[in-house]
């Protein structure tokens, strides 16, 4: 402190500081010392006969006691009990509107209400009053955890930065469908109807393409757009690095409904729209459409390919692309400067692949193998091999045989059940050792035990964890001569030539040891999310299946739960064994020993005798053959410009500018009451009258107010020659003219 010539004194700064802080020390301990007091006077009362008088009282009393004891008791098995009970006492003593909860019950509130439902979620609760938030609370959680996704919203934003925490650099991505119940439902936080089939422009999704505030324009397109039969989802399954000994969990990239109009066309310009904005270095000078890899350039992230179920569909986008027997002239994706590049091909008259590859692809091994089964379950198709034939009701024979027990055979007859058609366990008994074994010793069962015998090659290349590079690549080669000396299997080709094709890459460097981690480059990542959305329907619903809405309010759940003990060993790092594996491999020999196992399994049969004739045996010459037989027949062409057009701005996604909105749809007064975002227009008010002999609408969204901050989730209509705001949702309710449920529900089966 000094004195100014004017008499007046300051205080330097530090010091003020400091004194503030004093204060603020003593006023702290002040109002302590009152707590303490307060509670010395009020429960200066409490005797021995008060606390036995109340026997949960002497428990805690007790407990806490033994936590006293050992602290970890209270942090690490107790943790959240301590919690539960601290929270139901306190709120028991507080008025509901002061209700708290901590992070791990509000946690474990969400886990419950996932898992159980809305209505096993409001018995524990009404049953256990103060113990869990209510649910205006708990909707609030959920809009404010930034999970929520919007329909055709490609969320690149949101993979950069996990990959960007993790550490992530590499990724393969998977496409697939499912089946949903036909509904349209109003999506309130995007002022959207969701339930109709999203349109496309050249393959791309449209975000947020059905909004409107005129109910006549809702009516037309109930009358006239067939409502989405299909859900369409997007997953990247990231690529651990090497100092992870997990597989990380795949990431949903985008959701949207379709129905079954989509093209090949579509879907490949749509995977070169998601490669455009991963890519890791900006775009050689020179090549067409410089700006489409602006996004690409700013994500350091690479997608290595594409995995998707068998659908006719994919497989020609995947050949088109690749140019696997097909052809794209405006599409020349393989000259990119990022396109992997393998040297060793020239010499191989049994390798169709282009040595450039800017994506790699491969069919969903599950959807393979239960393809290849139910070909063999088909009550339609006449298949042999040789002069041997191939028939279900040769399995049939050994389950009814009485010299075979299920010892031997390890089957039922619900394992040859051709009416589950995705039943990947089945195919697992009809390869077992001791089916095959028994088949292999009859005979008149030749055709039927080679080509099971080939489905459980393709197991063991694809599927199985523990397969070694050398034995997965020679297991899919064997296949794919298995299917040259008898009629092509594109699938199996594709697949055969991309492994090949990825180990190549990966022994030169290009990519690390962790993109052989084939089990996961499929599609089930697809499967995954969809069997999870079905399971979370909760045990008082009688549908299995979901509409869009569902999916789309289901997805912002998210949950990690405990790896089974009996998979915790199959999340191993590859180990050096593995890269000196893989750079003593010698390709030519394990291709030579591939095709001679396949000759040996055809042995005794007459399919040898006539390639023999027609000097198209050896390795070399039945190659050269297959590969004219496929050129000539099983050519595509793709002469579509429309990628060659793209504009960036056209293609630019949908930036994520929408106002943070918490709003809970269940109340007319809460709806959307955040959503800063007004039409000054004065809304359109429909022009065809709703006539109905009802006066009063009790329970249906009908009012003839209503508030301005909502006003866009309202239509402005006439009924019955006044004026009204019918609510978007009951709209949907009013112009739905019948109730769908897939044959699947829980009531129908």
């Amino acid at each position: 402190m000094f004195q100014l010539d004017n008499g007046k004194y300051i205080v330097i700064v530090g010091l003020l500081n400091n004194l503030n802080y004093l204060l603020d020390f003593l006023k702290q301990q002040q109002q302590n010392l009152n707590v303490k007091n307060d509670s010395i006077e009020k429960y200066s009362g409490l005797s021995y006969e008060f606390i036995n008088k109340h026997p949960l009282l002497k428990t805690l009393i007790d407990w806490y006691l033994l936590i006293d004891e050992d602290d970890r008791i209270c942090d690490d098995k107790h943790r959240l009990l301590k919690e539960f009970i601290n929270a139901i006492i306190y709120n028991l003593t507080k008025p509901i509107n002061h209700f708290r909860y901590s992070d791990s019950i509000k946690d474990f509130a969400l886990s419950l209400y996932i898992l159980g439902g809305k209505l096993t979620y409001e018995f524990v609760r009404l049953n256990l009053p103060g113990s869990l938030p209510n649910l205006t609370m708990l909707h609030s959680l959920i809009s404010n955890s930034n999970l929520k996704i919007s329909e055709a919203e490609f969320r690149f934003d949101e993979l950069q930065n996990k990959f960007k925490n993790l550490n992530f650099q590499y990724a393969f991505g998977s496409e697939g469908m499912t089946s949903v119940i036909k509904k349209i439902k109003y999506d309130s936080i995007t002022n959207t109807f969701v339930g109709f089939p999203t349109t496309l422009a050249h393959g791309i999704p449209i975000k947020e393409h059905y909004k409107t505030d005129s109910f006549d324009i809702l009516k037309l397109w109930f009358s006239s757009i067939e409502k989405s039969s299909l859900l369409n989802v997007h997953m990247i399954q990231p690529l651990q690095s090497s100092s992870q000994n997990v597989i990380p969990s795949p990431f949903l990239l985008a959701a949207y409904g379709t129905n079954t109009t989509t093209t090949a066309d579509d879907i490949l310009q749509r995977w070169w729209y998601s490669t455009r904005n991963h890519s890791v270095t900006p775009l050689a000078k020179g090549y067409a459409q410089p700006d489409i890899f602006n996004q690409f350039s700013q994500r350091k992230i690479r997608i290595i390919g594409f995995s998707t179920d068998a659908d006719a569909k994919y497989l020609h986008a995947m050949r088109l692309i690749s140019g696997f027997f097909g052809s794209s002239p405006n599409l020349q994706l393989h000259q990119h400067p990022l396109a992997f590049k393998i040297q060793t091909t020239s010499q191989w008259p049994w390798f169709f692949l282009r040595k450039q590859q800017l994506l790699l692809f491969l069919q969903d091994a599950t959807h393979l193998v239960t393809k290849w089964r139910n070909r063999l379950l088909s009550s339609t198709a006449e298949l042999c091999i040789g002069n041997k034939a191939i028939s279900v009701n040769h399995l049939y024979d050994i389950i009814d045989n009485p010299a075979f027990t299920k010892f031997d055979h390890c089957l039922t007859k619900t394992d040859i059940d051709p009416k589950d058609r995705q039943n990947f366990n089945s195919c697992l008994k009809i390869t077992n050792n001791g089916l095959l074994r028994i088949l292999s010793e009859n005979v008149n069962t030749q055709g039927t035990f080679i080509y099971l015998q080939m489905l459980k090659v393709i197991i063991v290349a694809y599927v199985e964890k523990a397969t070694t590079i050398t034995e997965r690549l020679k297991s899919a080669w064997r296949v794919v001569f298995l299917c040259r000396l008898w009629p092509a299997y594109m699938s199996v080709e594709l697949n055969a030539h991309n492994l090949l094709f990825l180990v190549l890459v990966v022994k030169e460097k290009q990519l690390p040891l962790e993109a052989l981690n084939i089990y996961t480059f499929n599609s089930q990542a697809c499967e995954s999310i969809f069997r999870n959305i079905r399971a979370l329907s909760g045990i008082y619903s009688t549908v299995v299946n979901f509409t869009y809405k569902q999916f789309h309010d289901q997805s912002a759940n998210k949950l990690i739960f405990p790896v089974h003990y009996k998979h915790r060993h199959d999340r191993q790092p590859l180990s050096k064994s593995i890269q000196d594996e893989i750079d003593q491999i010698d390709i030519e020999q394990l291709i030579a020993d591939a095709y001679d196992e396949a000759v040996t399994i055809y042995n005794d049969l007459e399919v040898l005798d006539i390639l023999e004739q027609k000097h198209v045996l050896g390795l070399n010459s039945l190659s050269a053959y297959i590969f004219e037989h496929l050129n000539t027949n099983s050519q595509m062409y793709n002469f579509s410009s429309q990628v060659d057009i793209i504009n960036s701005e056209e293609f630019e996604l949908a930036a994520d500018n929408d106002e943070d909105i918490n709003s809970d749809n269940s109340t007319y007064e809460d709806s959307s009451s955040d959503n800063d975002h007004t039409d000054d227009e004065e809304q359109e008010i429909t022009t065809e009258f709703i006539n109905t002999t009802k006066r009063e609408f009790f329970g249906t969204k009908v009012y003839d107010t209503i508030k301005p901050d909502v006003q866009n989730t309202y239509f402005k209509v006439l009924i019955n020659n006044q004026t009204k705001y019918l609510h978007k949702q009951s709209a949907c309710w009013l112009l739905t003219e019948e109730t769908i449920r897939l044959s699947n529900d829980r009531l129908l089966r």
